[in-house]
């Protein structure tokens, strides 16, 4: 079965799991509200309260390179999760994409190519350490901030004997805002996420940069319904103050599944200003121990 069918199936079983899905006690919603149902992109402010590993699918659509354009294609990606310190506080994140694959489009001469490789686009391999700032039992909200870096994981080969992306590495830090409590059935949060790529090669999409900085901001709603469904909704906005400029909305849907495992599935559409419309759909699969 072809990868970008899988979408399409891993919905349909979202959608059967979900009807054997367990109703949620009161116990249980209060916990989701405080330290679960994590939207695609907005981080929660309260830190994970046990290992937690995401894996996820995205099938991307109009992605914008230095030497290609119209990348259209999926990113396999894995995630880690770890809480330590007092009152688990503090959280370490390993992130890492392992393998993309698509069709796209040489600026230079409209030749059509195949690009794949052990690696992400703009997603690298980064380690992150995530720190609370304050919680709604002493302040009116939720708040952390983080800080890491990394390098890419592996070069994109292609179909014409070039590489794409065989060097660079990336900066992060950010924020992350949320009013979540016990007594809550709709959280607001809120991320900011900022990203220095450095000693980069074929990656920036306007020009031939080796260094640039992009931010993402990204806004949502999760709804802890008293059901097994539990509806979402984000707006992307992402920019480097110069050339790009994209901003999406994200209907998604939650399904908590057996007090261990959530699955996600998530459509993000919108506008670039470079590059027009773009696409992405999401499916993860998140799993806490």
């Amino acid at each position: 079965m072809k990868m970008k069918n899988l979408l399409s199936l891993v919905i349909g079983i979202l959608l059967l799991l979900a009807t054997i899905a367990f109703a949620d006690s009161g116990e249980r919603k209060a916990r989701q509200n405080l330290f679960e149902l994590e939207p695609i992109y907005s981080r929660n402010a309260r830190n994970v309260q046990r290992i937690t590993v995401n894996l996820t699918y995205d099938n991307f659509k109009n992605v914008a390179l230095e030497e290609a354009k119209e990348f259209d294609g999926y990113t396999t990606k894995a995630e880690i999760i770890v809480p330590f310190g007092k009152e688990k506080r503090w959280e370490v994140r390993l992130e890492y994409p392992f393998y993309t694959d698509g069709d796209a489009e040489v600026r230079k001469t409209g030749e059509s190519i195949d690009i794949d490789g052990n690696g992400g686009v703009f997603d690298f391999a980064t380690l992150v350490l995530q720190r609370e700032l304050s919680r709604t039992d002493e302040s009116p909200f939720n708040s952390s901030i983080y800080f890491g870096g990394g390098s890419r994981s592996a070069y994109l080969k292609t179909s014409i004997d070039d590489k794409y992306n065989h060097s660079g590495n990336v900066a992060r830090l950010g924020l992350n805002v949320d009013n979540a409590r016990a007594d809550r059935n709709i959280r607001l949060q809120t991320s900011l996420d900022g990203r220095y790529y450095f000693d980069t090669d074929d990656l920036y999409p306007s020009e031939n940069k080796t260094e640039f900085f992009f931010m993402n901001l990204s806004g949502g709603a999760v709804y802890n319904a008293k059901g097994f469904i539990k509806p979402a909704f984000e707006v992307l906005y992402s920019t480097d103050f110069k050339d790009r400029q994209i901003i999406q909305a994200v209907p998604q849907l939650i399904v908590p599944l057996w007090d261990r495992v959530e699955i996600k599935a998530g459509y993000a559409f919108g506008h670039s200003d470079s590059e027009g419309s773009t696409q992405t759909e999401t499916i993860r699969t998140t799993f806490s121990f």
